[in-house]
């Protein structure tokens, strides 16, 4: 089979190319890793900027007292105990919002609450229990007389539902999302609604209507996000179910 001049030519002329691409290869390789290397670097130089910082910020959270202890046991324990007698709901509603009201001012988690409604709400499971119900009631409720908390991105009738923007900051939820309904539906009680970013875009819990939510375990440093309300009020062992 014979090879025409026209196709000498191109692969003369491809051949011709290649140390050309091999050495623009090697560049792009190299500015590459120059590149990740100074991000390293400029990273490590931030956070140890800001770090020197926040650490003067740093404020502990008060320890659980032993009140308050329940809150460290499971939902479904809590729950068990209820439903056996061995533990009134208004009892743990209310440790649930004694320890909110002691972590919050320094975390920042809550944006709304309904503590008063909610006692009352325990009140009423607590002298359903001690009426008597069947087996097949707890079935359907599960989670009966425990309290929870949910993010404020997710409405629950009355509460607000700002979602962090300033123009909807006075808006209250007229209806519950279906995932508060669901969990309301298992016979857990409504505590509060916790802080998210602006419409839940952001890696921080940080907007212009409720200001910024800060980690527990260092207050200099961020829950995360777009739950990052929950997070910190759960880290504080201030609510046995966040949604």
């Amino acid at each position: 089979m014979s090879i025409t001049n026209g196709e000498k030519k191109d692969k003369i002329e491809l051949s011709s190319n290649k140390p050309e691409k091999i050495f623009c290869g090697m560049v792009s390789n190299m500015i590459k890793h120059v590149f990740l290397i100074f991000r390293t670097y400029l990273d490590m130089f931030i956070d140890l900027v800001y770090g020197y910082f926040w650490e003067g910020k740093r404020k502990p959270i008060p320890a659980l007292e032993k009140r308050h202890a329940m809150l460290a046991e499971s939902a479904v324990t809590l729950a068990a105990k209820i439903r056996n007698k061995e533990l009134k709901s208004e009892d743990l509603v209310r440790a649930c919002i004694e320890r909110i009201q002691q972590v919050n001012p320094i975390i920042n988690a809550v944006t709304d609450e309904r503590y008063e409604d909610a006692l009352n709400e325990a009140r009423e499971v607590d002298k359903l229990i001690e009426s008597g119900l069947p087996d097949d009631y707890f079935q359907k409720k599960p989670f009966l007389g425990v309290p929870f908390t949910a993010k404020e991105s997710h409405a629950a009738r009355g509460m607000l539902h700002t979602l962090g923007v300033v123009s909807r900051r006075h808006v209250r939820a007229h209806h519950d999302a279906e995932c508060v309904s669901l969990v309301k539906g298992a016979g857990a009680i409504l505590v509060a609604v916790t802080n998210v970013p602006e419409i839940n875009k952001w890696m921080e819990s940080r907007n212009f209507v409720f200001g910024q939510t800060n980690n527990p375990h260092h207050t200099g440093r961020t829950p995360g996000g777009s739950s990052g309300g929950e997070a910190a009020l759960h880290a504080s062992i201030a609510a046995p179910i966040s949604l």
